[in-house]
């Protein structure tokens, strides 16, 4: 009971002193959510508060690190080092590589055009592979129904057919993942990109 209460008033206080840092001046809280996300803002929910945290100036420079009140072992502390350091590294990308967020529309579109290219050229050869399979069923079809042994040549094209449309169908759904896990990339940017801006902004204010 006693270590409890303990633990509530260390979280009674993270929470207070995330709430000063919040409304003094343009300083910035990094934290990890349940995604496993780095998240940087004004403000820090209350339930990330014990895991530990960040506090950063509104340009992003790195003021102070609240170690968690709940203990974390090595692999943890490992994941949490490693997630910070993708987000900061992504950070740099976006900044170096956009000036704005219709340039990052712009690079999303010509990615996604391409890649429906690709996919409507899959679809075009499976079809066209489609169309010879029954070609060649109807072959087969005709030396069956003379009573006729059907050629090997035309049973090892029916195979080699089939191969190709399973081939074709699987870098298909390779191809759509690619679309959508782009798209959601892109999107991520622009958010990412406005906070970005929006964190330099309230720094040049303050």
């Amino acid at each position: 009971m006693r270590g409890f209460r303990k633990v509530c008033v260390i979280l009674l206080i993270f929470t207070w002193a995330a709430g000063s840092y919040g409304a003094s001046g343009g300083r910035l809280f990094r934290y990890i959510n349940e995604e496993g996300v780095v998240v940087i803002d004004d403000k820090i929910p209350p339930a990330y508060v014990a895991q530990g945290y960040d506090i950063l100036s509104g340009r992003g420079q790195l003021l102070d690190t609240v170690e968690p009140s709940v203990p974390q072992n090595a692999v943890e502390k490992a994941l949490r080092k490693k997630a910070l350091m993708a987000r900061e590294k992504e950070d740099r990308f976006i900044l170096i590589s956009y000036s704005s967020v219709t340039e990052i529309q712009a690079a999303m579109a010509r990615k996604l055009g391409q890649l429906d290219r690709e996919v409507k050229s899959i679809n075009t050869n499976i079809r066209g592979s489609k169309r010879r399979i029954a070609f060649e069923q109807q072959r087969a079809a005709n030396y069956q129904r003379g009573g006729r042994e059907v050629p090997t040549n035309v049973r090892e094209t029916l195979l080699e057919l089939e191969a190709e449309v399973k081939k074709s169908e699987s870098l298909l759904l390779l191809k759509q993942e690619e679309y959508d896990k782009t798209e959601a990339r892109y999107q991520g940017y622009v958010e990412r990109y406005r906070q970005l801006k929006a964190q330099k902004e309230t720094a040049l204010e303050g």
